[in-house]
């Protein structure tokens, strides 16, 4: 039978995998849920080393948020800054109908560029961080995703984006080009120093210029960051494959906005940002 709650205490979960994985929880510290109540993260050590525990519930096993960690760190270029995957182990519950993920990865020693995935002041950040973060995604956007992975949008979504977007209706909706995106590059998944990109479960194909939309996107609230997105990846959402990212990462958080106070507060900044987007230049 599957459990009334599709997301269960993961406090339970998250010690399990610790002590399948050798690590030692790290004395009085906090845990942290994620968005959902799905995921839920917290340091330990390993041998001595600090390192960083996530445990991720399922209804079943396998997809794109299931390998993405584990793939990333297989076949990704070590000169894109992450974390290393220092383990990692899954189980079922079949009392629940659940399976359970955990990823132990190296705990960096940078501090996150925000708290929240959104801004509500600058990132401390310097010119050469900025110019890391480029250079990163660009490197990014030239590795290879293997053929299985899914996309990050389903063609049924992108056809709904005029249900979000009315001004949409009638208007071309295909995505012209797809390229390798990180594909959640918010500013909670961002150390400031040093640069390091952390949660790469959806990594793979997304639509051209996705990261750079998302990162501006998340940005809006603070103008003068959002200036600097524009300003670092000009060439990438300044063209007609970048705002049409700009447009879908724009819908998403219309969606959201009636589930979760973070894309609430976004929501209005994101209708001036749309606004912007579809007045004729």
């Amino acid at each position: 039978m599957t459990c009334s709650n599709p997301f269960p205490d993961l406090a339970d979960r998250w010690n399990r995998a610790a002590r399948e994985l050798d690590a030692t929880p790290d004395p009085g510290a906090d845990l942290y849920p994620g968005l959902g109540g799905r995921t839920l993260s917290g340091p330990a050590t390993v041998d001595g080393v600090p390192a960083w525990l996530r445990v991720m519930s399922a209804t079943k096993p396998g997809g794109r948020m299931w390998e993405g960690s584990t793939l990333a760190d297989v076949l990704l270029d070590d000169t894109i800054p992450r974390p290393s995957l220092l383990g990692e182990h899954a189980w079922a519950e079949p009392e629940t109908g659940l399976v359970f993920q955990a990823h132990l990865w190296e705990r960096l020693t940078g501090r996150m560029a925000s708290k929240t995935p959104d801004l509500s002041e600058p990132p401390s950040v310097s010119d050469r961080w900025w110019n890391e973060l480029r250079g990163a995604l660009d490197r990014l956007r030239q590795a290879s995703v293997p053929q299985h992975r899914q996309r990050s949008h389903t063609p049924g979504f992108i056809e709904r984006l005029p249900k979000f977007i009315p001004e949409l209706a009638g208007t071309d909706l295909t995505v012209s080009e797809w390229e390798t995106s990180h594909g959640d590059l918010h500013w909670a998944n961002l150390t400031a120093v040093p640069l390091a990109i952390i949660d790469w479960e959806g990594w793979g194909m997304a639509p051209a210029g996705y990261d750079a939309a998302v990162l501006h996107t998340y940005a809006l609230p603070e103008p003068r960051t959002a200036a600097r997105v524009r300003e670092v990846f000009a060439d990438v959402l300044e063209t007609e494959a970048g705002r049409f990212s700009q447009l879908i990462i724009a819908a998403e958080v219309i969606q959201a906005a009636v589930r979760d106070d973070l894309h609430a507060r976004l929501l209005p900044h994101v209708r001036r940002r749309v606004e912007e987007l579809l007045t004729p230049r």
